[in-house]
């Protein structure tokens, strides 16, 4: 048995961030345990290594949802990194703050945009936009998608063709817009949680780093949280804490761990006879993601992933330039450019996110598939980027080691569906454009004959899939079915707080990547005392 003053459970975004805070004060000794590993594999470094990543088992959490009632009862593929820097280091890198509107609609101090502002600035270093708004010397380095590229210059010039204003820095004073994406990499490297806090971090001598340590509960004494067990090499072993535990395993394991730790749902918790130490019914439910549907299209005159990966030569020149220049398609994500837009009527915020793939696959959000199809081809990625319906996560046994049931319950509102059916016909829209007649797309995937309102949710239901952005599973706020206040404390129970994105009341409007490293962050301000 060892003692800290803290316990981070999860080396991820919020993680990585708040153990690295923390131990930047030598008076405290500070605990980070996660199941993974600090792996080495050079796939997890280089940007579009991702496809390597997401199909294959190194690395990650293997998750699946239960069939989905909405997706003609499919089950989705959910993977979560397992390893040093969770899944910013599995991710696909993309850096979006979200909607400065969606963290003022929330409405609990000291998350309002001009709050939170200061904090995202010393995240970052950057050379993008203005310095008012971008930070210039923080931990998380940030670049711009390049070079550019004639085919996301014709997708940009298209979205300006269907109404949508051009906007070279999201993360800036404006949010909506069409332009390049931005990415949290460095040298044409994967620059996720792990290189901008663990890397620096580690050799502190106040830092410990408990690696491959699968987290069993958290034991209460009283109304406080005061140990955490863990199972290394078959063998349990529990840590105490002087001050306070910190759970940032993440929107699906930060729900099960308090589960298993007798927090939750009683009458659940009693079900799978575990011993209830504070009935929260809000815990593990909230559940929110953003639901990707991607339309397909034949082109000419454009290089894209297709002809590079099915071609040996151009593959191994492909992988040359990388090597040599680190630019190219190797040093992005699979996406290169975005258009954030409101398809609803009337005012309001952005409520679709566009995106260009450079590349097409009919299995390519599958797990352990990614088989490009043999022609020049495209793909336009949609997602609605605020969700109504609301899915949950619990524990299906007593076991730490089986996964928890995942219910996204994608589609539950019909609003989620009116939105999806709009992101689509706005796609085809934008590829319609003058400006990508010189690419002649030809749509596949649904298909030109997909008209209806019918047959396009037909395509939805059979292809749609996760946009990897799982929030929600632990809200943020007062009320019975909140888990943690404003300063992310867990109700009703002393020394334990939460650092993750199951913390978000709504979805940040964006990819979750940069709002989960906040967290971390402003936890680490609230127990130094900087807020």
């Amino acid at each position: 048995m060892t003692t800290f003053d803290y316990i981070v459970v999860g080396a991820g975004a919020g993680g990585s961030a708040a153990a690295a805070r923390l131990s930047e004060d030598k008076r405290f000794s500070v605990l980070l345990i996660e199941a993974g590993r600090d792996d080495p594999w050079h796939w997890l470094r280089v940007p579009l290594g991702i496809g390597k990543v997401l199909t294959g088992k190194r690395a990650l959490w293997r998750y699946w949802t239960a069939p989905e009632p909405h997706l003609n009862n499919r089950e989705i593929f959910w993977p979560r990194g397992r390893v040093w820097g969770g899944t910013s280091t599995v991710n696909g890198m993309l850096w979006v703050r979200g909607d400065p509107a969606e963290y003022d609609g929330w409405a609990l101090p000291g998350w309002d945009h001009p709050s939170l502002l200061p904090r995202f600035r010393r995240m970052e270093s950057t050379a993008l936009g203005d310095a008012a708004w971008r930070g210039r010397d923080g931990p998380v380095h940030v670049t711009r998608y390049g070079p550019e590229d004639p085919l996301s210059d014709g997708f940009l010039a298209a979205c300006e063709g269907a109404g949508m204003a051009r906007n070279p820095d999201y993360n800036g004073a404006r949010y909506d817009g069409a332009g390049y994406l931005q990415t949290n990499t460095r040298n044409g490297l994967r620059h996720g949680a792990r290189e901008a806090y663990l890397r620096p971090a580690q050799q502190r001598r106040n830092l410990e780093i408990l690696s491959q340590a699968l987290v069993q509960r958290i034991t209460l004494d009283g109304a406080r949280a005061v140990s955490v067990t863990v199972r290394r090499d078959g063998q349990d072993e529990t840590h105490t804490c002087r001050r306070e535990i910190i759970l940032a395993a993440g929107a699906i394991d930060t729900p099960k761990l308090l589960e298993l730790s007798g927090i939750g749902q009683a009458a659940r918790l009693r079900g799978l006879g575990i011993e209830v130490a504070l009935d929260r019914p809000g815990v593990g439910e909230g559940l929110r993601d953003h639901l990707h549907t991607r339309l397909s299209f034949r082109c000419r005159n454009a290089v894209t992933l297709n002809q590079i990966m099915n071609n040996p030569l151009r593959k191994a020149l492909f992988g040359l330039r990388y090597l040599v220049r680190r630019d190219g398609l190797m040093s992005g994500s699979t996406s290169t450019v975005h258009a954030l837009v409101r398809t609803a009527e009337g005012p309001g915020q952005p409520d679709m996110k566009l995106q260009l793939h450079p590349m097409s696959s009919a299995d390519a959000r599958a797990a352990g598939k990614l088989v490009f199809d043999r022609f020049p081809g495209f793909g336009i990625g949609t997602f609605p980027l605020r969700p109504r319906a609301t899915g949950s996560v619990h524990l299906a046994s007593n076991d730490p080691a089986a996964p928890p049931r995942i219910q996204a319950n994608y589609l539950g509102h019909p609003e989620d569906l009116a939105r999806a059916i709009a992101g689509v016909r706005l796609a085809r829209r934008v590829a319609a454009q003058p400006a990508m007649a010189a690419f002649h797309p030809v749509e596949i995937r649904p298909g030109a004959t997909a008209e209806s309102d019918d047959e396009i949710t037909g395509f939805i239901r059979d292809t749609a899939t996760t946009s990897y952005h799982p929030v929600g599973t632990c809200r943020m706020g007062q009320g019975a079915d909140a888990v943690v206040d404003a300063d992310l404390r867990v109700h009703g129970v002393e020394g334990l707080r939460v650092a993750d994105a199951s913390i978000f009341p709504t979805m940040p409007s964006a990819n979750t990547h940069a709002p989960s490293i906040l967290v971390g962050e402003k936890v680490a301000d609230f127990i130094l005392g900087r807020e």
